[in-house]
């Protein structure tokens, strides 16, 4: 048998695995069961992605840029972001250190989570 192109060698022959198409039949697709309660925490408090995350920034425009690069990377990471201080595991505050009225409010948001 003589070959002039590899291409004529690949049509020659029948190279479609029938095996793997003809098990896909046999395939069940189940959805998952949602937890009842509605409370991701059951699963695990300390596994990543399962906790939401409260974000607070002050200062200039760059600490703004960066609040929403971090919480737009823990929200791919499936954390849920929340507005709600109370209702969040973990406290992001983002501070200027630059600007005295921001680096206050950081420290009282500080000052007021140790009360908690």
């Amino acid at each position: 048998m003589e070959i002039d192109d590899i291409e004529d060698l690949i049509s020659a022959q029948d190279i479609t695995p029938k095996e793997r198409y003809s098990s896909r039949k046999n395939v069940i697709v189940r959805a998952r069961k949602k937890n009842q309660a509605g409370n991701e925490k059951a699963v695990g408090e300390n596994i990543p992605g399962v906790q939401s995350v409260y974000v607070k920034t002050w200062g200039c425009a760059h600490n703004n840029s960066d609040s929403e690069y971090m919480a737009g990377q823990l929200s791919a990471y499936g954390y849920k972001l929340t507005e709600d201080k109370s209702e969040a595991d973990v406290w992001l505050l983002n501070s200027c250190t630059v600007k005295n009225p921001a680096e206050d409010h950081f420290r009282q948001g500080i000052k007021f989570l140790e009360a908690v």
